[in-house]
């Protein structure tokens, strides 16, 4: 504890000294005249669940403009004990992304969506200060009034429209033990970020535009390709949106976007080179698949904040997200293999919001649900009085439905025979014909199929066509179990929480660290879609708003509670050595660099690795 914050907060003296800095004092001074409490801020300013949820309507623009740009500044802070954080103009907590462990430590002293950090409320602290001062600010360790809260090292930066009204604030908090690593310049960065988005819906509203050349726009603008200023005249662009728009950077420089882009002609830009993209900020962590909000379907999702996603970290599961990202661009057949439950059908979801068809349909069809004798008739339709009990007028097929978008044929290897020389008849010919009718009609759809069968197996005891194994497995995708990305527990436990605690409309529920030990121990046969079921059980049966191994159901506490020998530290000590093997994996096992990177001495990390047993021979 300080000897400066001691004398004024405590005893209320104070000397002259330039640890102290002018902003610090000041809020001090207010933090007093509010009667905050010096030891421990009271529980105040806390919004109820229904209260949160009207706060996040009324905030939807800026978490609409701030949703990507959250994930990009924290993909430079994480694995180092950090959160970013979005707050509304009056201080109160929208939207949190952080490393787990550390987000449960913050919770304890509300650091929480719903909770307003307003000095009247928590004293001096980076959210309410900068908040008051409306510019960007830095509260370390023992400038925080309040003494619960000297373990947090905050940056924050307002965020301004382009009238200069103030939208909110974004806040990185970290452990005060790290170094400051420039964390006030990235949050200057990323509220300047959410600002040229703000403006850029601000553009959109104000003029009519052709949506394909504002599609474009704001993914140059997104990816930082271009800047513009607060006249919407273009101020800085980068070479690979010169190389995109075909143009010099003098034809672009001070010039209007609604010229440059034909907003108000609702003329169509050419690119030259569609494949020459550029790649955008690394959403690796939590991929959302919103197409920067101008898919259709997503704009009449974007009030369910727990959308399309994708989450987790692990090795295995970012190769699987980088293939996706990938094909989703081109027009082919993808072959999803993963056991029941791994989320292959949120895969296909992904890929298709993600690639050119995304304003189409997505038809799903589990093959494995639909009777035999019925396939076809769901595949192709069927006209009118084609069999006994036929509808009047006919009925569409599931591929017809498809026209324009996507076709996801679950469980494709427990397909009838039958059934699978017409699909390989349609896929290799683009026609179809309805049963009962000798019209010829042409289909644009594509297809994604998914087994957890291996369908070579089935080619080699007669069970599947090879003809059209060969032709679904352009591109197969294999999605890892749960048991194969367990350091995804972390991430999926606390967004299953707060998706639990919002759907059944009850308060924000904290995790206990013991739990994590019994949830990595089981091995998980029915993966993420069990875990899901897990956790609402648990958050349903939990008492004083905290989940606990008491909560657990029985079989999986009969699994693990014999091989569970972690205590909390042990707990900690599991995530640190996650979060050591991925900084080492990232730097080639090369200890110099890797040390910094985790902010501790080389000495420090030799130990840690022994400690672990991470010696690499």
């Amino acid at each position: 504890m300080s000897e400066i914050w001691k004398n004024y907060v405590v005893n209320d003296k104070i000397k002259a000294t330039p640890d102290l800095s002018p902003i610090i004092l000041s809020s001090w001074q207010r933090s007093k005249s509010y009667n905050v409490n010096h030891e421990s801020a009271k529980d105040a300013g806390i919004l109820s669940i229904s209260q949160l949820r009207e706060r996040l309507l009324q905030n939807e623009e800026l978490l609409i403009a701030a949703e990507k740009v959250l994930l990009y500044i924290y993909n430079l802070v994480k694995g180092k004990n950090n959160m970013v954080i979005l707050c509304d103009r009056y201080g109160y907590i929208l939207k949190v992304l952080g490393d787990p462990p550390f987000i449960n430590k913050a919770y304890r002293v509300q650091l929480s969506p719903g909770a307003c950090w307003h000095e009247e409320y928590r004293g001096t602290n980076a959210i309410g200060t900068a908040l008051y001062a409306n510019m960007p600010v830095k509260v370390l360790g023992w400038e925080h009034y309040v003494k619960k809260n000297h373990f947090l090292s905050c940056w924050a930066a307002p965020i301004l429209g382009h009238d200069k009204e103030f939208y909110g604030i974004l806040n990185i908090s970290g452990d005060c033990n790290q170094k400051d690593n420039g964390y006030l310049e990235y949050a200057l960065i990323g509220s300047k970020m959410i600002e040229q988005n703000l403006l850029i819906e601000k553009l959109k509203k104000q003029i009519k535009i052709c949506n394909e050349n504002f599609k474009l726009l704001n993914y140059l603008v997104n990816c930082g390709l271009i800047q513009i200023d607060d006249n919407g005249l273009i101020k800085k662009i980068h070479y690979k949106a010169l190389k995109i728009l075909n143009k010099s950077r003098q034809e672009l420089i001070s010039r209007s976007v609604e010229e440059v882009f034909n907003l108000k002609k609702g003329k169509l830009l050419s690119i030259t080179d569609k494949n020459d993209t550029p790649e955008g900020p690394n959403d690796k962590y939590v991929i959302l698949t919103d197409n920067s909000g101008y898919s259709q379907n997503t704009l009449d999702k974007r009030r369910d904040f727990f959308g399309l996603q994708m989450i987790g970290r692990s090795e295995k599961f970012l190769h699987v997200i980088g293939v996706a990202q990938k094909i989703a661009k081109m027009n082919i057949t993808v072959l999803i293999y993963g056991e029941s439950g791994t989320g292959k059908e949120l895969l296909a979801r992904f890929i298709h919001e993600n690639s050119m068809r995304h304003k189409g349909p997505f038809i799903a069809l589990n093959c494995s649900s639909i009777p035999d004798s019925l396939v076809e008739s769901e595949f192709f339709g069927y006209a009118e009085g084609a069999f006994t009990g036929a509808k009047k007028g006919g009925q569409l097929g599931k591929f017809e439905l498809a026209k324009g978008g996507t076709i996801f044929l679950d469980e494709i290897g427990d397909m009838p025979l039958s059934s699978q020389t017409a699909l390989l008849r349609l896929l290799q010919e683009k026609v179809l014909y309805r049963i009962g009718d000798n019209e010829e009609r042409k289909i644009d759809v594509r297809v994604i199929a998914a087994t957890n069968k291996d369908l070579s197996k089935l080619v080699n005891v007669g069970l599947f066509r090879s003809d059209l194994y060969y032709r679904l497995k352009v591109v197969t995708i294999s999605i890892p179990s749960l048991r194969e990305r367990k350091e995804d527990i972390y991430e999926l436990v606390d967004y299953f929480v707060k998706k639990a605690c919002i759907n059944m409309g009850v308060p924000m529920a904290e995790v206990d660290d013991d739990l994590y030990s019994y949830l990595i121990k089981y091995d998980w046969p029915g993966n993420i879609r069990e875990l899901e079921n897990v956790i609402y059980s648990m958050v349903a049966l939990c008492k004083n708003c905290r989940i606990t191994p008491d909560e657990l159901p029985t079989e999986i506490m009969q699994t693990t509670q014999f091989n569970v020998l972690y205590s909390k530290n042990d707990i900690l000590d599991e995530t640190t050595k996650l979060t050591i093997l991925d900084v080492l994996k990232k730097t080639r096992w090369k200890i110099a660099p890797a040390a910094k990177i985790l902010g501790m001495g080389r000495t420090t990390l030799y130990r840690k690795l022994q400690e672990y047993n991470l010696i690499k021979n």
